[in-house]
């Protein structure tokens, strides 16, 4: 016998906090079904790799609490349902044992499945700076992509993706720190503007002094600051004017320096290889490369 239409809106609060059952779609069908837990299996694409016990803790308590808020969303596979996202609610659900979860069932490519999973990472902020990175990387090297093509798939800008993928080139020991949370993606960013040598003494200092990212940079910048043989002095950035320095550095994803001299002073672009040079150039000029 069919389910009979959910009636106001108490209805539909309930279901979605779990304290009742939501309206079973049909055997094949999409959109918003309750569906059991042990038919649902993790996304292969999953960008996300490391799940802290602590965040899963205090998701089943909330769960227990409240019931599931938030639908996860998976694609039919066969009689089973692949997770496209919300596999950390999967996870807690199936550690309290829950015979089901509320699901929006969709019919999805791999790619697409890829593109959603990275995207709710993001605007979860569930994802470190190198699962980020490595999704990104992995769109490209799969379907082919370039990287503007990325960035307005996941919403973001063109230099962000730059430089996120840049952070696949630190030192293992680098990475590791981000993967534990000792370094930020901010933190992994800006040690990328020093020569590879120093990038881990750099990082050991801030996880030992517990540097922020501003008091990196700066680190960084006078590392890299030329000696100045000019009557008049170097003086200290305002806070307006490193504020000016940071929106440079993310608007053009690469190193940028204010070094300000009595009223004077310049800003400096810095690059590593010709690709970047390239891109920079595109930016400050607003053109665009002729493709082959």
């Amino acid at each position: 016998m069919s389910a009979k239409p959910a009636r106001g809106l108490g209805r539909g609060l309930d279901a979605l906090l779990g304290d009742a059952p939501l309206p079973v779609a049909a055997a094949q069908g999409t959109g918003l079904r309750e569906i059991p837990l042990d038919r649902v299996v993790p996304n292969p694409f999953q960008p996300r790799k490391a799940f802290p016990e602590s965040g899963l803790d205090e998701l089943q308590r909330s769960i227990q609490e409240h019931g599931v808020l938030v639908p996860i969303i998976v694609r039919p596979r066969g009689d089973r349902f692949e997770i496209v996202a919300g596999e950390r609610r999967w996870r807690a659900c199936a550690a309290l044992r829950r015979a089901t979860i509320p699901a929006i069932v969709r019919e999805q490519s791999d790619r697409a499945s890829l593109e959603t999973a990275i995207v709710e990472n993001l605007q979860r902020e569930d994802l470190n700076a190198l699962e980020e990175a490595a999704g990104y990387a992995q769109l490209m090297a799969d379907y082919e992509l370039t990287q503007e093509q990325v960035a307005q798939r996941v919403g973001k800008s063109r230099p962000a993706v730059a430089n996120a993928l840049r952070l696949l080139t630190l030192h293992d020991s680098i990475k590791a720190m981000i993967v534990d949370g000792r370094l930020s993606g901010a933190h992994a960013r800006a040690l990328l503007a020093v020569p590879e040598r120093e990038r881990m003494p750099l990082a050991a200092s801030v996880v030992a002094r517990g540097l922020s990212v501003r008091e990196l940079e700066r680190l960084v910048s006078a590392a890299g600051a030329p000696r100045v043989t000019s009557a008049r002095p170097l003086r200290a950035l305002s806070a307006e004017e490193r504020d000016f320095e940071a929106r440079l550095r993310e608007r053009y994803g690469t190193r940028v320096v204010v070094v300000r001299s009595g009223n004077g002073g310049r800003i400096e672009f810095h690059f590593t290889d010709e690709g970047e040079l390239i891109g920079l150039g595109e930016q400050l000029l607003g053109e665009t490369r002729p493709k082959p």
